[in-house]
């Protein structure tokens, strides 16, 4: 299994058919206020409003994710602490914490980019991005750093107050760096023509917060072309579907409740 990545394992499911997914808040610099997605192909093929969508796609499956936030998957950039490949029995629950690639270990610098473990290790991340290091996080392979959601948190919430960067920087070094150490190109946000890799996260209250403690929230209209987060101070959302390529590895999506 080449570098143990997710997307190689045999999919939980998978869609024959284009899906659409409607009433969507989605993670999107270039489309920010689309309440609608169609994966077809293994790709995001279209973004855009629900009415337009119901026009344009109407015959594709629709799954109603009302309220739900979709963003890039996380990506493990070293799961585990000394460079040996991750355990392929991990992968499942691995996707249903949203997480979409392992990458063995270590942490340091890999490809480039500095692979950090926001949970047990500390950082200057602030002074790192000041410099143009790219940053990516990882687990290496701790049970306590099993939830990306806590790379995050590591980073823009507790590490020290001087070094916290904002969640948005870090949660792209928690996907999109992640992806580049893969030798991966990814834009960081959902747009039509990539893979239709991405996670489907539970209706949470969303926000953007900066590093600046005196400047906790940006402005919440999509208009702002900001995309938007979980607001963290909460707990953690639940994934309730991981979608690699198109292929469904975790689903909750209308059970229990979801």
């Amino acid at each position: 299994m080449s570098e143990n990545d997710l997307h190689q394992t045999p999919a939980a499911g998978q869609s024959a058919a284009p899906m659409l997914y409607t009433g969507i808040v989605l993670y999107s610099a270039g489309d920010p206020e689309a309440s609608a997605m169609l994966v077809a192909d293994g790709l995001i093929a279209w973004t855009g409003p629900e009415d337009t969508a119901q026009v344009l796609h109407g015959d594709a499956q629709q799954v109603d994710a009302t309220g739900c936030l979709i963003t890039p998957g996380f990506v493990d950039a070293a799961a585990t602490a000394d460079g040996s490949e991750p355990d392929p029995s991990e992968d499942a629950a691995a996707a249903a914490l949203g997480i979409v690639l392992r990458l063995p270990g270590p942490t340091g610098v890999r490809e480039g980019v500095r692979i950090v473990a926001p949970v047990s290790e500390s950082a200057d991340y602030l002074d790192l991005l000041a410099e143009g290091t790219p940053l990516a996080f990882a687990s290496a392979g701790e049970p306590a750093a099993a939830d990306p959601w806590d790379w995050v948190r590591g980073a823009a919430r507790t590490s020290p107050a001087e070094q916290r960067i904002s969640d948005r920087a870090a949660f792209l070094a928690a996907t999109r760096g992640g992806q580049r150490v893969a030798g991966n190109r990814h834009p960081g946000s959902l747009q039509t023509g990539i893979p239709a890799t991405f996670v489907v996260w539970e209706p949470w209250d969303l926000t953007v917060r900066s590093h600046a403690e005196r400047v906790d929230s940006w402005s919440t209209d999509p208009r702002s072309r900001t995309p938007l987060l979980p607001d963290l101070d909460q707990g953690t959302p639940r994934a309730l579907r991981t979608v690699v390529e198109g292929r469904i590895l975790h689903d909750q999506l209308g059970q229990d409740g979801g």
